[in-house]
């Protein structure tokens, strides 16, 4: 009879030295990157949920009702809005708002006309000084890189060395 040799269980241990040492080697690369990669932040208001009328303090009869400055991007141009009336083309802050949907600012060929949008927002900051909130909407085919220029122009123009409208709230929807 022949004699049974008995195998002992013997598993092996798993070598994690090597993967410890990529580790050890990839953390510094990781942590070194990290500096060359820029990362742009814009400053934007999102709208506010509102309470009921009875959680806040009953208004000043003074008080002017807020402006409500909307400038909406639309494939036609830039329509600008307050109080929900239209502003006429051209800028003309004296002329009758109308109800149509032409745009306040036409586009020139494929781009929007931000100079001129940038007037028109000057002058109504000029009839507004303490208006500081400017409500930007876009249609959704609207490239984001549109919404950028049209938020930087609304900040840009310096009046008593002030930007125009600091505080950009971002809107859904479309006139």
């Amino acid at each position: 009879m022949g004699k049974k040799i008995r195998q002992e269980d013997a598993t092996e241990e798993i070598n994690i030295m090597p993967l410890m040492n990529i580790i050890m080697l990839l953390i510094p690369f990781l942590i070194m990157s990290t500096e060359f990669i820029k990362i742009g932040v814009i400053n934007v208001a999102a709208p506010k949920i509102g309470g009921g009328a009875s959680s806040s303090e009953p208004k000043k009869k003074d008080e002017k009702p807020p402006l409500n400055l909307t400038v909406s991007i639309t494939e036609k141009g830039l329509t600008i809005l307050t109080r929900g009336k239209k502003i006429p083309e051209g800028c003309d802050l004296k002329g009758e708002a109308t109800e149509a949907k032409l745009p306040t600012v036409k586009k020139i060929g494929d781009k929007h006309n931000l100079p001129v949008l940038k007037q028109c927002l000057q002058t109504i900051k000029e009839v507004f000084p303490d208006e500081k909130r400017i409500i930007i909407m876009a249609e959704p085919e609207i490239r984001y890189s549109n919404i950028i220029d049209v938020m930087d122009h609304s900040r840009e123009g310096k009046t008593a060395d002030k930007e125009m409208f600091p505080e950009v709230v971002l809107s859904a929807g479309v006139l």
